[in-house]
């Protein structure tokens, strides 16, 4: 009896192991996007996502509690005219990090259902391909932040 004991001890945390939820292998940090004024209907946040993990993870869609939608969106150049490219899904490779950012992979809250005021935050849910869901707070900057990055370009 002592040895079945063991063994089905061995054998749960071998199931755990290999199940570990995304949100054990997927750590994202330093979400923030800036303030809004009022009736502005459209924002863009940014995050850094590291997959720890040794597999690859595809995010599938964002949502959000502060806006209609969310979606990834990529800035590319078509001949002389920058333009933002909806992504339909995103793969991080094992091992590795994925910055979203300013004048890159951003993500796009489109229909905003309030201001978004400095200090504040928001939650971003991010649905990867099997369907596991991962909640990010984003924290809501001052515009002078902004402006302080553009002049250093």
């Amino acid at each position: 009896m002592k040895n079945f004991k063991y063994l089905l001890s061995l054998l749960i945390c071998f199931f755990v192991l290999l199940n570990d939820p995304i949100s054990a292998k997927v750590v994202f940090h330093g979400g923030y996007a800036f303030e809004t004024f009022k009736g502005q209907k459209v924002a863009a946040a940014y995050v850094s996502v590291f997959n720890q993990s040794d597999n690859d993870v595809v995010i599938e869609k964002i949502t959000s509690n502060i806006s209609d939608v969310a979606e990834i969106h990529d800035t590319v150049l078509e001949g002389e005219i920058m333009r933002m490219k909806k992504v339909e899904s995103l793969n991080i490779p094992a091992r590795s990090e994925f910055y979203f950012q300013p004048g890159s992979t951003h993500i796009m809250l489109m229909g905003l259902n309030d201001e978004l005021k400095d200090g504040k935050t928001f939650n971003l849910n991010f649905v990867f391909k099997n369907q596991e869901k991962v909640n990010v707070k984003i924290m809501v900057l001052n515009n002078k932040l902004r402006e302080n990055l553009l002049d250093r370009k």
